[in-house]
């Protein structure tokens, strides 16, 4: 369900809204890149440090995401626990400052020269304001729910984009997932995709006002999730289906 937020009365609505751009401490060129993109675009952010999985002790690794191998094909890598882990802690921070929408980065983005304006918009829209917007990514199929005047689309689907590069939440967004999320089972960006036990309705734009500055993956930290051996390639093909199936039930039943 959308949450029935008011929205921010005026023109430039951007300016009002608080940016988190996650970046993890030692990722110097990647922060000065985002920082000058933001800039550029006059948005203000607030860097809020990733958490490293890496240096985390590997007992306390187990304790957080202790591998459900009902909830996913694998366990999560050090990455990926440090990825969510950063993600929790940027929407602890919507939760604690009472913010009735917020901008979450990550710092591998390009923005599209009219970022800012597309942007605007979005947060101009008329109706409820949905829990969680993604402003990256792309899929096949989709609802166009509501039309913005440059042509963008605010979209349902039954699955979400992948990944978390750029998220725009709501505090009853943020507040739900929260509540509904206490061990990591999913690296984050699946969880997400999981709409229907998160309790948080995704949508996102198209065409969308930022694109991946990484996407080979080379600068990530996360870890590949292509399985070697044939057992784990199986456990990974079952997922797949059982979550297409879920998900397309879920989303017809909407």
């Amino acid at each position: 369900m959308a949450d029935d937020v008011t929205k921010i009365s005026g023109l430039d609505l951007v300016q009002a809204l608080p940016v988190l751009l996650i970046n993890l401490d030692g990722s110097v060129e990647r922060l000065q890149k985002a920082a000058e993109q933001l800039d550029a675009a006059g948005v203000r952010f607030e860097r809020l440090p990733a958490v490293d999985g890496r240096l985390l002790p590997e007992s306390e690794r187990s304790r957080l995401a202790p591998w459900d191998q009902k909830a996913f094909f694998k366990p999560l890598s050090p990455g990926e626990i440090g990825c969510y882990l950063s993600h929790l802690a940027a929407l602890e921070r919507i939760v604690k400052e009472r913010w009735p929408r917020a901008l979450v980065l990550e710092d591998d983005f390009i923005l599209e020269p009219d970022f800012r304006s597309r942007l605007n918009e979005l947060l101009a829209a008329p109706g409820p304001v949905p829990p969680l917007v993604k402003l990256e990514g792309r899929c096949r199929g989709g609802k166009a729910e509501y039309q913005l005047p440059s042509g963008m689309r605010l979209m349902l689907n039954r699955r979400a984009p992948s990944r978390t590069i750029a998220q725009l939440w709501s505090l009853g967004g943020a507040r739900t997932f929260l509540a509904n999320t206490s061990l990591l089972r999913r690296p984050v960006d699946v969880e997400i995709k999981h709409w229907w036990e998160t309790g948080v309705e995704v949508r996102y734009v198209s065409p969308a006002p930022i694109k991946d500055g990484d996407a080979t993956g080379v600068g990530s930290t996360i870890g590949a999730r292509n399985p070697s051996d044939l057992a784990s390639r199986f456990r990974k093909a079952q997922y797949r289906l059982g979550f297409f199936l879920e998900s397309t039930w879920r989303h017809l039943r909407r």
